[in-house]
């Protein structure tokens, strides 16, 4: 994990570590974010409440990934299909994000090779996140592993971060409660966001428009 190693003197708020290998049973990931039609389903049947950009014009369509997601609403989603379906659904956990995201190249920068390249992801300050699969997959067929929208992993950020400390409180919690994200947005423009290697923390109450998640299993 980790690899290639970040830059020195990286202008970032989280600094990765390199070199770590991590042994990971069999999992399943979902091919896209889950989407916004997917998401109204679970509003309807639970009365959760609805994200912000939901109904928002721009925001609003079918496939476009649902945003505006903390990590409890993200939770709470796996819980409720997992109820539904009897199948264990979850959120990834980090290594198997980093693993998924590089569809088998090994030590690349992104999940389609060394350059960054605006054919294979949605990012750079767009005006918002495009329909899920509007990019080619990785190796393993899974679409937006980088850019499009962040997702959120089921740890604690100072649970894998060899010793580095989470810093964000925009809701004013413990940072130490900050969980993992990964994968960088439709809103992110500086390029080591986008790397396979990178890892952001967020309190698990962070409800932002450049954050949804995806299933695992």
């Amino acid at each position: 994990m980790g690899l290639p190693a970040c830059p020195p003197r990286a202008n970032l708020p989280c600094i990765w570590h390199s070199g770590k290998s991590v042994e990971i049973a069999s999992f399943s990931l979902a091919r896209t974010h889950v989407t916004n039609a997917e998401y109204r389903i679970y509003v309807e049947e639970t009365g959760a409440p609805k994200p912000s950009h939901i109904d928002r014009p721009g925001f609003n369509a079918a496939r476009q990934p649902v945003i505006g997601i903390s990590w409890h609403d993200a939770t709470a989603y796996c819980a409720w299909l997992t109820k539904k379906t009897g199948q264990p659904y979850r959120l990834p956990r980090d290594a198997e994000y980093e693993y998924a995201a590089r569809g088998g190249l090994a030590g690349s920068i992104f999940p389609w090779g060394d350059a960054l390249d605006p054919r294979f992801a949605c990012f750079g300050g767009q005006a918002a996140p495009k329909p899920v699969g509007s990019y080619p997959a990785n190796g393993y067929g899974l679409h937006d592993m980088v850019g499009n929208t962040w997702a959120w992993c089921s740890e604690c950020f100072e649970d894998v971060s060899a010793g580095v400390k989470a810093s964000n409180k925009p809701t004013g919690l413990d940072p130490a409660g900050n969980r993992v994200l990964r994968g960088g947005s439709y809103m992110t423009c500086h390029y080591l966001n986008l790397w396979i290697a990178y890892r952001h923390e967020d309190p698990p109450d962070l409800r932002h428009e450049s954050i949804g998640f995806r299933l695992a299993l």
